[in-house]
C-alpha cells in the first residue's frame, strides 16, 4: 500500500517537473521566435520602405517614434510612428503612405513665378513647429490636440485654419527670414528657360531676386558626426530650397559646386558640415573649378564642425564640434553676419636629401607643419 503510494507520488512529481520544464521553455522560447518575426518583418519593411521611398518625389523618411505629437495628414489621426518628408514636412502613417504620396504635393525646387514675379505660399497643414505663430492673430499655433492650422513651407510663416481667410489678400510668399540665402523656384525656372537662350545673363536674373542675394549651398555627409550629418541635411532641406543641399556620401562636391555657375558670379556662399576632411575635399574642387576657367563662380566657403579633427573650423571661429547644441536657424544667422576673410593653402612636396633617414625626415616635416598650424600661417 505505502509502495503505491510512493509511486503514485512520484509519477504526480514527475509530471510537475514536465509541466513546470513546458512552461519554462515556452517563455523563452516564444519571445525569441516573436522577436525574430518582429526584426524579418522590420527588415522586409525596410526594404519596401526604401524601394518606395527612391522612387517618390517626396524626402520620405521611417521614423519608430516622432519626437513631437504627431498626426497624420491624409486621415488625420495620431500617430506614434510613420513617415515625414523633410522637405515639405508632410507626415503620414504606413496605411496612409502611398495615398500621401499621390495627393500631397512636395516642395517644388523649379516653378514659374506669377506675372508681376512674386511667389505664393506653400501651405501645408498640420505638425507646425511647436511656439510657432500665426501670422495673422499672434497667437500660438498648433495647441489643440489634432491636426490644424498650416504652415507655408518657403517662408515657414503659421497660420490658423480661422485665420486663413485673412490672409487671402496677403498671399506673396517673401521667403521669410532667410530670403536672401534661398534660391527661389522661379529663378531656377528662369535659367532653364536661359539656358536655351542667353546664358550670360544669370546676373540680371539674380538681381531681380532681391537685394544682397547670396544663395548658400550645404554639403554634408549623413554619417558624418554619429549621423548628424543625416540630421542637418533634412533641416536644411526645411529650410531651403532641397536643391541647394547635397549629400556628399551620393554626389561628390566636384559636381555639387557645379551649381555655382548658374548662379550669379561672387555670390554664393557654401556651408561644409564635416571635418577637416570634409573641408579639405571641398577645397580641392574649387581648385578643380578654377582649372576649368570658372574662376568668376568661386564660392565663400563656411563650415560647421562634426566629429573629431576640426582644426581648422577652430581657427575660423566657427568652434570645435557642433552637436546641436544651436538650432540650425541660428547658424544661418551667424552665414549672414559672418565676416570673409582670406587664407592661403600650403601644398607640400617634401624632397629628402640624399642619405637622409627617411623616417627622421617625415617626423621632421610633421613638427615644421605643426610649427606652421601654431603660427596662423594656416
Amino acid at each position: 500500500m505505502c509502495k503505491d503510494g510512493d509511486e503514485a507520488q512520484e509519477d504526480c512529481g514527475s509530471r510537475e517537473e514536465w509541466t513546470l520544464l513546458f512552461w519554462t521553455s515556452l517563455a523563452v522560447i516564444v519571445p525569441v521566435i516573436l522577436t525574430l518575426w518582429c526584426s524579418a518583418q522590420r527588415s522586409k519593411r525596410k526594404t519596401y520602405m526604401k524601394d518606395f521611398f527612391r522612387k517618390s518625389k517626396h524626402g520620405w523618411h521611417y521614423t519608430d517614434l516622432f519626437n513631437k505629437p504627431t498626426y497624420c495628414c491624409v486621415c488625420s489621426q495620431h500617430i506614434l510612428h510613420g513617415a515625414f518628408c523633410d522637405c515639405c514636412g508632410v507626415c503620414a502613417d504606413e496605411q496612409c503612405l502611398r495615398r500621401a504620396d499621390r495627393s500631397l504635393q512636395c516642395k517644388e525646387i523649379m516653378a514659374p513665378s506669377r506675372p508681376d514675379g512674386t511667389m505664393v505660399h506653400r501651405w501645408v497643414r498640420g505638425n507646425v513647429p511647436l511656439a510657432s505663430y500665426c501670422a495673422a492673430c499672434k497667437q500660438q499655433c498648433g495647441t489643440q490636440p489634432k491636426l490644424c492650422d498650416f504652415r507655408c513651407v518657403w517662408c515657414q510663416a503659421t497660420v490658423h485654419d480661422d485665420c486663413m481667410d485673412s490672409l487671402a489678400d496677403a498671399d506673396v510668399c517673401d521667403l521669410g527670414e532667410f530670403h536672401s540665402l534661398i534660391i527661389p523656384p522661379h529663378y531656377l525656372h528662369d535659367v532653364n528657360k536661359l539656358r536655351r537662350r542667353r546664358p550670360d545673363e544669370y546676373a540680371k536674373l539674380g538681381a531681380s531676386c532681391c537685394s544682397g542675394w547670396t544663395p548658400v549651398l550645404v554639403l554634408a555627409n549623413k554619417r558624418s558626426g554619429n549621423n548628424m550629418g543625416e540630421v542637418l541635411l533634412g533641416e536644411f532641406r526645411t529650410l531651403l530650397n532641397p536643391v541647394q543641399v547635397f549629400d556628399l556620401s551620393e554626389l561628390p562636391p566636384s559636381k555639387a559646386l557645379q551649381l555655382c555657375t548658374l548662379l550669379p558670379p561672387g555670390s554664393v556662399r557654401v556651408l561644409v558640415c564635416g571635418g577637416d576632411g570634409t573641408v579639405g575635399w571641398v577645397l580641392d574642387a574649387i581648385d578643380e573649378m578654377k582649372l576649368k576657367g570658372q574662376d568668376p563662380f568661386i564660392p565663400r566657403v563656411t563650415v560647421l564642425p562634426l566629429g573629431t579633427g576640426n582644426d581648422l573650423s577652430n581657427t575660423l571661429g566657427w568652434g570645435a564640434g557642433y552637436a546641436g547644441e544651436i538650432p540650425v536657424e541660428q547658424v544661418l544667422r551667424n552665414i549672414l553676419d559672418a565676416e570673409v576673410v582670406k587664407m592661403d593653402r600650403w601644398e607640400e612636396n617634401p624632397n629628402p636629401n640624399p642619405g637622409q633617414n627617411r623616417r627622421n625626415f617625415q617626423i621632421s616635416c610633421c613638427r615644421n607643419r605643426r610649427k606652421l598650424e601654431d603660427a596662423g600661417t594656416f
